[in-house]
């Protein structure tokens, strides 16, 4: 089975992984792929890790997790050499398996909880002038 160049879905109102780095990862996977894995090997795709965005496009981080996977295993495959174990451990579901550039990958809960007090400020504002704007007008 080949390994098709993949098209990760896009996320902007939660966390998810740098296009522009994703991208490149996956460019270089496809050029070790060419060149019989020479220039990258299953243990390298393995430790990659990614800028995470938050407000911003980037691409979904279980579907790359997943395909990352594939590729480590097809890199494995070509090469001649068994697939390297994963970065999960047992009982951690595939998609945390690739970890963020801060180690750590937060879920939704967590990043509501530890985002910017700013960003309820200007929510507050808004809603404030929201209704001032209803009562002056009503």
């Amino acid at each position: 089975m080949a390994l098709e160049r993949p098209r990760f879905s896009t996320t902007k109102l939660r966390e998810g992984y740098d296009v522009a780095g994703v991208d490149d990862a996956v460019d270089r996977v496809f050029v070790a792929l060419a060149d019989g894995a020479t220039s990258m090997t299953a243990s390298d795709v393995s430790s990659l890790r990614f800028n995470p965005v938050r407000l911003a496009e980037g691409y979904d981080m279980g579907e790359v997790d997943s395909w990352l996977d594939q590729a480590a295993a097809e890199l494995a495959r070509t090469s001649g050499g068994a697939a390297p174990a994963t970065p999960a451990t047992a009982g951690t579901p595939a998609s945390t398996a690739y970890g963020t550039t801060s180690g750590t990958r937060s879920d939704a809960v967590t990043e509501v909880r530890s985002s910017s007090p700013r960003i309820l400020v200007v929510l507050g504002i808004v809603v404030l002038l929201a209704i001032a704007a209803y009562a002056f007008y009503a």
